[in-house]
């Protein structure tokens, strides 16, 4: 038997397992809220133009970033991080078991 095959496995420190959850956890968020910020600003400029078109006059574009975009991308960055968190916590549990 070749001798790799007879040594066990190493396992990741527990540091090097935080640091990589954390990364995930992190990753996970940003990649959330950019999309949240994308759908929310999309969502912005058509209920500006929408409205705009139905009220007249000037439309303001910065409302779409102001009261929709950023509200909607802090939503998702939220719930993406405490959702994140609770599935690092459980396959940290699982595998320590």
């Amino acid at each position: 038997m070749p001798r790799t095959a007879a040594t066990p496995a190493l396992q990741p420190s527990k540091p090097s397992r935080v640091l990589t959850s954390v990364v995930r956890v992190l990753f996970a968020t940003l990649l959330f809220t950019a999309a949240g910020m994308g759908v929310g600003l999309f969502l912005g400029i058509l209920g500006t133009v929408v409205y705009g078109t139905i009220k007249g006059g000037q439309i303001d574009m910065t409302n779409a970033y102001r009261h929709v975009a950023i509200p909607i991308a802090i939503l998702t960055g939220s719930v993406a991080l405490i959702g994140a968190i609770v599935l690092e916590v459980r396959a940290r549990a699982r595998t320590s078991l």
